[in-house]
């Protein structure tokens, strides 16, 4: 087997390199009977001599020679791979690739990349904006956010935040229609919904800690709250969306919240990975970033 075949070539390396077999057990802390029997199965496998030995002195042949370069190169290989393994999990370095919803990712998570990279000059960042649910093995991500409620899986799932949501609509939109005061008024009213399916016509409320549900309807739908918020701020209708999305416009006053008292509870928003144990520290720390900062 390939794993035999190594460990014989670097029990031969210390051999040669110790000019005995004792001295290669001693360093190598198994017996001198181990050390002869690889070295005897290594000679059978290549069918070549690589050692002469007599009871007082042991000489590497022209091929044994040649082979111990090959061998000692395979272990500068690993002992290099595992320096470069042991900085990966010791200092930020290499490449985490981060998957998030597009307006979030473009909104919450891409404005914090600068700041970690400068911390950390050695780590790359990969960032994936995809409102579809990412398989995190396929596509080889690190870190996934997620808003929602998450599904059941093995995946480790770390809580970030919580997004409060909001309803809106334009000053010059509640002279012409009126500011509702009930969430079932919402239904007679041009509503802008993040899509046209049924389910995100949907708006959810709570009154008097009884869940209230209203179907909605207007003049435009998107599947991309920045493009419905130029429908908000044109006056088309009332919004329904998470408040960071337009807190700018409350701030201003171009848009105006509604119904604060019957708003359902925030949405949840997690980081998911693969794995809790032997994390890397480009893991560990990008993770600990976005917790600090989210």
């Amino acid at each position: 087997m390939l794993f035999d075949r190594l460990t014989e070539m670097a029990i031969y390396a210390t051999i040669v390199e110790q000019q005995s077999f004792t001295a290669a057990a001693r360093h190598l802390g198994i017996s001198k009977s181990a050390v002869s029997k690889a070295l005897l199965k290594l000679e059978q496998e290549l069918n070549l001599r690589l050692l002469q030995r007599t009871t007082r002195s042991m000489t590497v042949t022209i091929e044994g020679r040649a082979f111990y370069q090959y061998c000692r190169e395979m272990m500068n290989q690993a002992t290099a791979a595992e320096q470069h393994l042991g900085s990966l999990r010791d200092t930020p370095a290499g490449i985490i690739r981060i998957t998030a919803p597009v307006t979030f990712g473009s909104i919450q998570i891409a404005p914090l990349m600068p700041a970690i990279l400068a911390r950390y000059p050695e780590l790359r960042i990969e960032l994936v904006l995809d409102d579809k649910r990412v398989d995190l093995v396929a596509q080889e991500i690190d870190i996934a956010i997620r808003c929602g409620r998450l599904e059941s899986s093995s995946l480790i799932a770390k809580r970030l935040q919580d997004l409060p949501l909001v309803v809106v609509a334009s000053p010059d939109f509640l002279r012409r229609y009126g500011t509702p005061k009930h969430p079932s008024e919402l239904a007679k009213l041009p509503c802008l919904a993040h899509s046209s399916h049924a389910t995100d016509k949907l708006w959810h409320f709570v009154d008097q800690q009884q869940a209230v549900t209203v179907q909605v309807n207007g003049p435009m739908h998107a599947n991309n709250n920045l493009a419905l918020k130029h429908g908000l701020l044109a006056s088309l209708g009332i919004g329904y969306l998470p408040r960071y999305q337009v807190q700018n416009e409350l701030a201003d006053g171009r848009l105006c919240e509604l119904l604060p008292e019957f708003l359902a509870p925030a949405t949840p928003v997690h980081a998911v990975y693969r794995h809790r144990q032997h994390l890397s520290a480009a893991m560990r720390a990008t993770l600990d970033y976005l917790v600090a900062r989210l």
